[in-house]
């Protein structure tokens, strides 16, 4: 089964520029966890999710709509293409401990969201699919608490602002 098969193509994405006010209101109006952030172009430079958002509301003394997109978005992006085999996603999404990439077309522009949720409706246990046992295996990876990177301050990064 490819990721053109399960992927979202209607997705909704955000500028670098966008303030983080208007991001979140995007993510509660269409139901989202992520947005992609795309350059002019349409090529993903980033990827926003709610936490995201959260944790730069929450860190900063600033109001969200004073927060750009690039201060907080992720500028490591795992990503997939359309004609890539549902496999190859997950294992992506495995490798990087996301549940949502952004899938981009040969042009590598991007064309679609697929979630941990498509594969699970759509690709997982049918000919040609993901068999379970590779989801479960990548779904606890997925799920793992990830090692505190040493070299944040807690005290510095988030009490004395």
């Amino acid at each position: 089964m490819r990721v053109h098969d399960i992927m979202s193509s209607d997705v909704v994405s955000c500028r670098s520029d966008t303030d983080l006010a208007q991001a979140a209101k995007l993510m509660w109006q269409g139901r989202l966890g992520s947005l992609p952030v795309v350059d002019p172009h349409g090529q993903v430079v980033g990827i926003l999710t709610d936490r995201d958002i959260a944790m730069a509301v929450a860190t900063r003394q600033r109001n969200a709509t004073h927060i750009g997109v690039h201060e907080a978005m992720s500028t490591k992006v795992r990503h997939c293409f359309a004609d890539d085999d549902a496999g190859v996603a997950l294992k992506q999404m495995e490798d990087g401990r996301v549940r949502r990439l952004p899938v981009l077309d040969a042009g590598l522009n991007l064309a679609g969201i697929v979630s941990i949720d498509d594969i699970v409706l759509h690709a997982l246990d049918v000919d040609g699919g993901i068999p379970s046992a590779d989801f479960v295996k990548a779904l606890r990876r997925i799920c793992a608490l990830p090692a505190l990177e040493p070299e944040v301050n807690f005290t510095e990064t988030f009490v004395s602002g």
